[in-house]
């Protein structure tokens, strides 16, 4: 009976610490978000191989895997990023897998990126983009969903609207 009692006693601590653990995003509370960007939110292409950060960062477009980045200055995105050391969220496009219905074609990529770069260029306008940070890369905060490290991903299906203005 007290080897009895002594399992319900580990299994309601266990249960109980488990309670503790910080929350995961749920499937109802996703972490995406729309944000509007504008040339001096983002730095893009050449321009990344410039910024001062210990990070090593893709500063073109790959044309094979239709991959790139974006740095994303966090003062002008409402992300909440508390364990990022850096000035900089990074916004990037995962590889690109035919068999994945999930994904934009390389050239419907480049199209984003000739966009972003352009956007930076004229340094006027801004570009609405769709992103998202897939669990492992959020979690749920004290203030709500926030990332756990500075990565965060293009949506898809993409959508990335520019506008002169």
């Amino acid at each position: 009976m007290t080897h009895l009692l002594r399992k319900i006693l580990t299994a309601t601590m266990a249960t109980s610490l488990l309670s503790w653990a910080p929350a995961a995003v749920s499937a109802a509370e996703q972490a995406s978000w729309t944000v509007v960007l504008h040339p001096t939110d983002l730095v893009v292409g050449d321009a990344l191989g410039q910024l001062h950060t210990h990070r090593q960062w893709i500063t073109g477009f790959d044309k094979r895997s239709g991959v790139f980045e974006v740095a994303l200055r966090r003062k002008a995105i409402a992300i909440s990023a508390p364990r990022c050391r850096m000035d900089y969220l990074i916004l990037t496009i995962p590889v690109y897998y035919p068999e994945n219905p999930k994904q934009a074609s390389v050239r419907e990529r480049r199209v984003v990126y000739d966009a972003l770069v352009a956007l930076q260029a004229k340094g006027k306008g801004s570009a609405t983009v769709a992103v998202e940070a897939p669990e492992p890369l959020s979690r749920l905060g004290k203030r709500g969903i926030e990332l756990v490290a500075c990565n965060l991903y293009f949506a898809f299906p993409i959508s990335v609207q520019v506008s002169a203005q």
